[in-house]
C-alpha cells in the first residue's frame, strides 16, 4: 500500500496492489505497517534534476529563485553535517515536471553500485541495517571524522532476486569525532 501526498493541495492518494503484498484483505494493523509514504511535487523545476537516479538519498535546500517551492533537492552526504538534521528522502522519479520522493517504503535494486553502474546502493546483505555512507546506501556506516551516522532502514529478504531495502530514515544521528 502506498500513500502519495501532494504537499501543495495536501491531498493523499492511496494505492493498494494486492499482488505485491501477496495476500488480499490484510488485517488493518498489518496494512498500516506496510504503508509507503511518497510525496509528489507537481511543477517542481530544477536545472540539474536529470542527474538524480532512483534511490539517491536527497535533502531539500533553500533556493528562493529555483521554482515556486523556493527550494531544490541536493544529494545528501554524511560529510556535510548540515544534512544530518534534515529530513532524508529517497528519489523515486521525475516525470514531466513532477518530482516523486519517498519518505518511507520499499526500494528494489538489481545490483550493487560499481564504476560502470553508479547507482545509489553500495552494499546489501539480508537483515542488515542500512546507512548513508558519504552519498551511497550501504550496510557499512561512515567512519571518517566529522561524518554523521544514522540508520536509514534495512535490507529485506525477497524471492524475486532483488536487493530490496526498506527505507525509513531515523531522526537521530551521531557525529563521529
Amino acid at each position: 500500500m502506498s500513500v502519495i501526498i501532494n504537499p501543495t493541495t495536501q491531498q493523499a492518494t492511496i494505492a493498494l496492489n494486492a499482488n505485491n503484498l501477496g495476500v488480499v484483505g490484510l488485517p488493518s494493523a498489518i496494512s498500516e505497517s506496510l504503508i509507503e509514504i511518497k510525496y509528489s511535487f507537481s511543477d517542481f523545476n530544477q536545472a540539474d534534476i536529470s542527474s538524480f537516479k532512483k534511490g539517491d538519498v536527497v535533502v531539500f535546500t533553500l533556493s528562493p529563485n529555483e521554482n515556486s517551492y523556493g527550494c531544490k533537492i541536493t544529494q545528501a552526504s554524511t560529510s556535510f553535517i548540515a544534512n544530518a538534521s534534515k529530513m532524508l528522502m529517497a528519489f523515486v522519479s521525475y516525470s514531466g515536471s513532477t518530482l516523486v520522493l519517498m519518505h518511507k517504503g520499499y526500494l528494489d535494486f538489481d545490483n550493487i553500485s560499481t564504476d560502470s553502474n553508479p547507482n545509489a546502493l553500495q552494499s546489501w546483505q539480508i537483515g542488515q541495517t542500512i546507512y548513508l555512507n558519504n552519498n551511497k546506501i550501504s550496510i557499512t556506516p561512515p567512519n571518517a571524522s566529522g561524518s554523521w551516522v544514522k540508520s536509514i532502514g534495512f535490507c529485506m529478504p525477497n524471492n524475486i532476486n532483488k536487493k530490496r531495502i526498506w527505507f525509513e530514515s531515523d531522526s537521530t544521528f551521531l557525529t563521529l569525532q
